[in-house]
């Protein structure tokens, strides 16, 4: 498993899960589940992560297609699809994800769970 957790000045907005074979799972603090978000995203089609917090995380790992045959990591093949469809994908989307939301203060601890 691999977990996603976006925070604001150190505190939890929202994660991810990764399960192989399974659709990526979003959580989002209570704090934040009815706040409105519009950030631009330079790597994707949609290039916006926008509405509330729990549907735009869920189309954005979801949905959106990632292409990272530019960008392998170490033992990875080259891939095209959606971050629920690979491992590869999933960190390649939290990476990107991270670029953007960065210069509007958030942070994404990406951890894995064997």
């Amino acid at each position: 498993m691999i977990l996603v957790e976006i925070l604001q000045n150190g505190f939890p907005v929202a994660g991810a899960a990764y399960e192989p074979g399974m659709l990526v799972e979003i959580s989002v603090a209570e704090a934040y589940q009815t706040q409105d978000i519009s950030f631009e995203l330079v790597h994707t089609d949609n290039h916006c992560l926008k509405g509330k917090w729990q549907e735009a995380l869920d189309q954005y790992f979801n949905e959106e297609i990632f292409d990272c045959r530019e960008t392998v990591f170490p033992g990875e093949m080259k891939r095209i699809g959606c971050a629920k469809d690979h491992k590869s994908l999933f960190q390649h989307a939290a990476h990107a994800l991270l670029k953007n939301l960065e210069p509007h203060g958030y942070t994404i601890n990406i951890k894995f769970q064997y």
